[in-house]
């Protein structure tokens, strides 16, 4: 399992992109400057701000091709998995590989949010959309499960990534997967049992 995302572009607005999306996921949102971005990017300022007439703009659309990057790698992650259990532990697994892979350093929506949610409003839509994607992803496995409330356990199920993400960033640890997905496919009987 490899869940890195394939960075494929190569236009000077996605060598931009590339450059700052790994330097917010790497740093911070706030500490990494648009000088710093233009300097890794081997790019001229006037192009950037071509590109990018704000940082607000391109914390933007970092979370936008995010975000789709991610849905491109793990509707490729689970399409072959025939079980919704097989899809859910994969997706899971997935996350866990791809944190672990950036240093232990969080979610980039979680930490953009943290960092610049106040400063720069219209990320929020960015967030918004990638966390009901994400919701409903969960959703729908867990009704192929057939489980009487797939929405609360949706939430209870993305509740726990985010608590494993954000103690691995605590800790400065990779994260351990084995005994949250055990805890997790106990919720997920006990729920069956209850349908």
């Amino acid at each position: 399992m490899n869940a890195q995302i394939k960075l494929k572009k190569t236009s000077k607005r996605e060598i931009l992109l590339n450059t700052a999306t790994q330097l917010f996921i790497q740093e911070s949102y706030i500490t990494v400057g648009i000088d710093r971005i233009i300097a890794e990017s081997d790019i001229a300022k006037a192009t950037f701000y071509k590109h990018f007439p704000s940082k607000e703009k391109l914390v933007l659309a970092c979370l936008q091709e995010l975000k789709i990057d991610i849905q491109i790698a793990i509707k490729e992650c689970i399409s072959e998995l025939t079980t919704p259990l097989e899809k859910l532990e994969q997706l899971y697994l997935w996350y866990i590989d791809w944190v672990n892979q950036n240093g232990a350093r969080g979610c980039p929506f979680h930490k953009a949010s943290m960092d610049v949610g106040n400063l720069y409003p219209s990320i929020q839509i960015a967030l918004d959309e990638y966390r009901n994607w994400l919701f409903d992803l969960v959703t729908s496995i867990l009704k192929e499960l057939e489980i009487k409330d797939p929405s609360a356990l949706a939430y209870l199920f993305i509740s726990l990534m985010d608590g494993i993400i954000n103690s691995s960033v605590c800790e400065k640890a990779p994260i351990k997967p084995e005994k949250t997905w055990d805890f997790i496919q106990t919720l997920i009987k006990l729920e069956a049992t209850h349908t």
